[in-house]
C-alpha cells in the first residue's frame, strides 16, 4: 500500500497509489481544513460485523478502501491499527478518513497550526 499525506495551505491532499489506488479507483482525496471537525489519533478497531465493503481489501493486517459503517462512509488505508489518524469530516464525500501515520504527533501539530479550533482526541 502506498499512501502519502501532503499538507498544503488550505487542504490536505491524500495521495494514493499501488493496489490501494487500483482497488479504490482513486489517486487522491482532497480535504479542505474547514471540513475537518475532529482528529482522533491512536488505535482503531475495525467493526467486522457492521462494515460493508464498497471497494478495497480487508485482511487481518491490512485495510484499504471505501466502507459503509453504521450508515457513515469511510475511507480506510492502514496496516497498523494502533498507529492511525482518524479525521471526522463535515460536508465531504467521506464522513471519516482513517489512515496510518508514521508520526501522529507531527501530523496533528501541522494541522493545528492551520486550524487551532479542531478537536483532538487520543484513543
Amino acid at each position: 500500500m502506498s499512501f502519502q499525506v501532503v499538507s498544503n495551505d488550505n487542504e490536505l491532499l491524500l495521495k494514493i497509489s499501488g493496489w490501494t489506488a487500483a482497488l479504490t479507483m482513486r489517486k487522491e482525496i482532497k480535504i479542505p481544513y474547514t471540513m475537518i471537525e475532529e482528529i482522533r489519533v491512536g488505535s482503531y478497531k475495525f467493526p467486522w460485523k457492521t462494515a460493508v465493503k464498497r471497494t478495497g481489501i480487508t485482511t487481518s493486517g491490512h485495510k484499504a478502501g471505501i466502507f459503509m459503517i453504521e450508515g457513515k462512509k469511510y475511507f480506510l488505508a492502514y496496516h497498523n491499527a494502533n498507529e492511525i489518524v482518524m479525521l471526522r469530516l463535515k460536508e465531504h464525500e467521506f464522513d471519516y478518513v482513517v489512515f496510518e501515520s508514521g508520526n501522529n504527533e507531527q501530523f496533528v501539530n501541522n494541522i493545528l497550526k492551520r486550524c487551532p479550533s479542531i478537536n483532538i482526541e487520543k484513543t
